[in-house]
């Protein structure tokens, strides 16, 4: 089955700032983050049943971003997939609030 990617806007502004964060520290490494997270929304929606659980209740699961210190948490939904955050895991992961 086909899957639709859906991103929240609370999830599009954590890419937004970490894109400016990385390309403050090093022109080109905010692009490379960019292309890093496209590659892991690619495989998300190839097989989004693959990666874990991180609630009780089975429905939100999180993968890690490939060289950078961040978290695409998604919950599938029919034939979509919802990104309700891109998180930073060196912040404190009780800020992360799924809403």
């Amino acid at each position: 089955m086909p899957y639709t990617l859906i991103i929240r806007e609370e999830a599009l502004e954590e890419m937004k700032d970490a894109y400016l964060y990385y390309e403050r520290a090093q022109s080109g490494l905010g692009e490379s983050f960019l292309s890093e997270l496209q590659k892991r929304y690619d495989e998300i929606l190839k097989h989004p049943q693959f990666y874990g659980f991180i609630d009780a209740g089975k429905k939100i699961r999180d993968v890690n971003v490939k060289h950078f210190p961040y978290q695409v948490v998604y919950e599938i939904v029919e034939n979509a997939v919802i990104v309700f955050s891109v998180f930073n895991s060196y912040q404190n992961p009780s800020k992360l609030q799924i809403k």
